[in-house]
């Protein structure tokens, strides 16, 4: 009987031990530079002590905000394709959408912006590959369209203030369409399997 009790203690001692094993991070070298800096050894938040004591904690909120971040993300992009809408109502000359533009973009930038950190400060992945995937280009098409979000309202407003207006919108509309682009783009790839 003392046996057979050791020998369960032995065996459930190494399964917990591998099942923790298994959940330390793969791969550290293709961790995004972002990440080691806030999640890495010697990390921002591991220095401040901030965040889950445990790894398996840490996959919990990684899997939270993700969640989160990928709902946000969905509710920006229609508010940004609300937002295109608006501004070809006052390209062809109705300005009466012009508050509801001005409104939305504070809400649309808002929200991006919320999801945006939700994904950037998200603990680090299990497992990180050298190799191309979905989520990769996801990640690159992220650069393109957070460049896009800091630089749409700046355009927006230079509008208004520029002595070439056409100009000043063409630019406007170049740099939301390809952000809306990119977004699109990046939403779409998360639904692929790699």
């Amino acid at each position: 009987m003392i046996k057979n009790v050791f020998t369960i203690f032995c065996f459930l001692s190494i399964a917990t031990s591998q099942s923790e094993q298994d959940i330390q991070n793969n791969n550290i070298e293709n961790m995004p530079l972002h990440t080691k800096l806030l999640w890495g050894e010697k990390g921002f938040f591991k220095q401040i002590n901030f965040g889950p004591q445990t790894r398996k904690d840490e996959l919990k909120l990684r899997v939270k905000m993700l969640q989160n971040h990928q709902k946000l993300a969905l509710v920006s992009l229609g508010l940004l394709a609300y937002q295109s809408s608006l501004g070809n109502k006052m390209k062809e000359g109705d300005y009466t959408v012009r508050e509801d533009h001005k409104r939305f973009s504070m809400i649309t930038w808002g929200t991006y912006m919320t999801s945006a950190s939700l994904s950037y400060f998200a603990p680090p992945a299990q497992k990180y590959d050298k190799r191309i995937s979905s989520i990769k280009i996801h990640r690159w098409l992220s650069y393109v369209h957070f460049a896009g979000m800091m630089a749409v309202p700046v355009l927006g407003r230079n509008i208004v203030t520029s002595n070439n207006y056409d100009k000043a919108l063409k630019q406007h509309q170049t740099v939301a369409n390809v952000t809306f682009a990119s977004m699109s783009l990046s939403a779409l790839l998360t639904f692929l399997p790699y």
